[in-house]
């Protein structure tokens, strides 16, 4: 098997972690990619071929992400777009997505002999779209689209309409729009649910709301969402964490089910509950 490597190198733990994932890369009798940036820093293996991205990706089986959950979301997107499976290498801390631990790269056996399962999780397609209907911005996202206020200490009324009818207004500083993969992100910051990965649905949750009533909504994963921002300041909308953009006076924010998936290959058999309980309970 060939696999494309992606180590967040920022990390304080991603390069012992990469040197070991390696290691057992070359006793599996299996090739890696690495980014041609990266030459100066890991040895040169007779199994390991630097080359650039683009052909990592083409060339490859299945992604490896060494880091945490933000360098396992940069590395779903790339893999997705080109219908690559993912793996997930945690050398962070919670890291929800983590397939293995860092200690643990002696696991990757398991899927050259088929021992691993595939979990497809839903992904979010989001648009800012002007008055007259021009897409100004697209994006895909694996956790969540966030519409809120910027710079100015001020409250934001944000409009959410589902399938074209009113849903909620909300009063504070924005809302979260979140898949179930993000709803152990900012979303659970924010005080949203915990929604098991399986459970296909879009959740939308108040940031700081202005009323003791506001709480997070859970909606099918089919529904289709707008959500328009009150003009009364300059609203902005980051997806998955990424640079926000401006969304113009009376433009909308479309947020709905994408027709991609992202593909997490899991090798260990526990459980989201599992996870979670050990994640939670540190």
């Amino acid at each position: 098997m060939k696999f494309y490597v992606i180590p967040n190198m920022t990390r304080k733990n991603a390069f012992p972690v990469t040197c070991s994932l390696l290691e057992n890369i070359g006793k599996l009798d299996c090739n890696a990619f690495l980014d041609s940036s990266l030459t100066e820093q890991f040895e040169k293996k007779d199994f390991i071929e630097y080359v650039s991205e683009e052909a990592a990706i083409d060339m490859c089986d299945a992604v490896i992400a060494v880091g945490g959950d933000g360098t396992f979301i940069n590395a779903a997107k790339k893999a997705t777009s080109n219908n690559k499976p993912l793996i997930c290498v945690n050398a962070g801390n919670l890291a929800y997505l983590a397939c293995i631990e860092g200690d643990e790269t002696h696991l990757l056996e398991s899927i050259t002999k088929g021992d691993f399962v595939t979990e497809n999780r839903m992904l979010l397609d989001v648009s800012v779209v002007e008055e007259n209907g021009k897409v100004i911005y697209d994006s895909c996202c694996v956790n969540d689209a966030v519409v809120s206020r910027s710079g100015n200490i001020r409250i934001m009324n944000l409009s959410v309409l589902c399938n074209g009818a009113p849903l909620i207004d909300y009063l504070g500083d924005g809302a979260i729009v979140a898949t179930p993969t993000g709803s152990t992100a900012y979303s659970l910051s924010a005080g949203g649910p915990v929604v098991e990965p399986c459970v296909e649905s879009i959740l939308i949750t108040p940031v700081c709301p202005h009323s003791i009533f506001s709480r997070s909504i859970v909606l099918n994963g089919s529904s289709e969402l707008e959500l328009i921002h009150d003009n009364s300041g300059e609203a902005i909308l980051s997806c998955d964490g990424q640079s926000a953009v401006v969304i113009p006076d009376n433009a909308r924010v479309t947020v709905k089910r994408s027709d991609k998936s992202v593909s997490f290959i899991k090798i260990k058999k526990d459980t989201f509950i599992d996870v979670l309980n050990k994640k939670i309970s540190g």
